[in-house]
């Protein structure tokens, strides 16, 4: 199961878990104390919006440092709605990426290498070949977040500027998906009293779609501009030869 899977996979299941509760707040009374409390925590969001953020801000970028915690930016959606998350999921992830590239750059460079020799060999052949065109397309391309970050550190080749521009680039198109699937799941009020029916909306499953076919498409383009790109040099190249042999023979005696 490949990054993308597993992204899709923990979103689908934190649809579930609020489906669950919603379904059970609807059944059991006692349940009822999680609608009231998603109740007064929204009304705090909107009450004390900078606060808010900067609370979400400092958690997601926590959590954003532990491996293998996905399906956060749905819920952080869910919560705080489109632009606030995008935002707050855009920033945290590329401060928590910041982190980790200097962490790995200046404390654990030896210890990643050993670990991660062979991955890196071939990781650093690429960066040095384009560093910033590379970077930016693994991370539109969902490559992993973690082993993108401690290895461009590792590497010591990607300056921290460059770094920084194309983690905030190249996550943002997915940050968004993901942001939209969770601002289309209901509030757990709307479940408990219409059930699993108020999840069926169309826009939120194209938005978890969109998350696999939207690397799928990025992949196809690139090829096709690398195909582009060496079919030209060859064009130009045979355009050179030309010209060259036309010299020749002319200079002939």
């Amino acid at each position: 199961m490949n990054n993308i899977q597993r992204r899709i996979l923990a979103s689908l299941i934190v649809v579930v878990i609020i489906l669950a509760i919603g379904i059970l707040a609807n059944r059991y009374a006692s349940l009822e104390l999680l609608v009231a409390q998603e109740s007064q925590l929204r009304a705090s969001v909107r009450a004390n919006p900078i606060r808010a953020w900067i609370l979400g801000f400092v958690a997601y970028t926590s959590l954003a440092l532990i491996p293998g915690t996905s399906g956060k930016s749905v819920v952080f959606g869910w919560l705080y709605g489109f632009w606030t998350a995008v935002l707050m999921v855009n920033f945290s992830l590329t401060t928590a990426a910041l982190i980790t590239f200097y962490v790995s750059r200046y404390l654990f460079r030896e210890a990643i290498e050993g670990r991660f020799g062979v991955q890196l060999g071939y990781f650093r052949k690429k960066l040095q070949s384009n560093g910033g065109f590379y970077l930016l397309t693994i991370r539109l391309l969902h490559a992993p977040f973690s082993f993108v970050n401690y290895g461009s550190g590792a590497t010591n080749i990607v300056p921290a500027s460059t770094f920084w521009w194309t983690t905030q680039l190249g996550m943002l198109p997915g940050t968004m998906i993901f942001v939209f699937a969770g601002t289309r799941i209901p509030t757990l009020s709307v479940i408990a009293q219409r059930g699993a029916i108020a999840l069926l909306d169309w826009t939120m499953i194209a938005a978890f779609i969109g998350t696999g076919i939207v690397p799928v498409l990025i992949r196809g383009i690139f090829r096709l501009v690398r195909r582009w790109g060496k079919r030209r040099h060859d064009d130009c190249g045979q355009e050179e030869s030309v010209a060259v042999a036309q010299d020749l023979k002319g200079s002939e005696f």
